[in-house]
């Protein structure tokens, strides 16, 4: 092997580690980029977790059990007094996330029918409110501010052989189960939350 070959050869060893240097640099490069998106990603939703609003609720309704009050506490954390204003859209939910879910037969109603049903003691009756009282429109709150909606109750469903009478009975004692949705600086959140109702006596 002359002295030319053996520059050569060499020469071809030193770039060929190179090469191998730099793959591996490049595939350690990449490795640091993905962890450092995983943990950006996993402080994200820490933060997102930590903000998530802190509600208290409660239900006050009259003797006679023809109307109620909800009210809404907006009561944390601190995290959020930063974010001003949160807006909070309240909705109710049925008394069973499964009801629909069943086979439908001749004659009964559809499952899109039983879910739009309000399977519950209360409906919404404040302004905002949507057709079936479900759902009232968003508002906006700070840490430590509250709001309140109006109730009246619900009625049993066109198809059922219930009277109202025996439907409030089947209810009375149930929780109203609601789902809040507060969203702010593009960040959203759903709590779901049950709230007993308390008797207002007359005085």
């Amino acid at each position: 092997m002359t002295t030319t070959d053996t520059i050569a050869a060499l020469a071809l060893a030193v770039a060929v580690v190179a090469a191998v240097a730099a793959i591996g640099s490049w595939r350690a490069a990449r490795h640091a980029n993905g962890t450092a998106q995983t943990l950006s990603r996993i402080e994200q939703q820490r933060l997102h977790t930590d903000l998530t609003p802190v509600f208290r609720c409660t239900i006050v309704a009259n003797e006679a059990r023809s109307t109620a009050m909800l009210r809404v506490h907006l009561e944390g954390p601190p995290g959020l007094l930063s974010h001003g204003h949160i807006e909070i859209t309240t909705a109710l939910r049925n008394d069973n996330p499964h009801r629909g879910d069943g086979p439908q037969l001749a004659g009964t109603p559809t499952p899109e029918e039983v879910r739009a049903h309000i399977w519950g003691p209360w409906k919404f009756s404040a302004d905002g409110r949507d057709a079936t009282g479900r759902t009232v429109a968003p508002q906006q709150l700070t840490i430590g501010e509250w709001t309140r909606y109006g109730l009246t109750p619900t009625t049993p469903p066109s198809w059922s052989a219930d009277t109202a009478d025996a439907w409030r009975r089947d209810y009375a004692n149930e929780p109203v189960r609601l789902s809040i949705t507060a969203r702010s600086k593009g960040s959203e959140w759903t709590v779901p939350l049950d709230v007993p109702d308390s008797i207002e006596a007359v005085s």
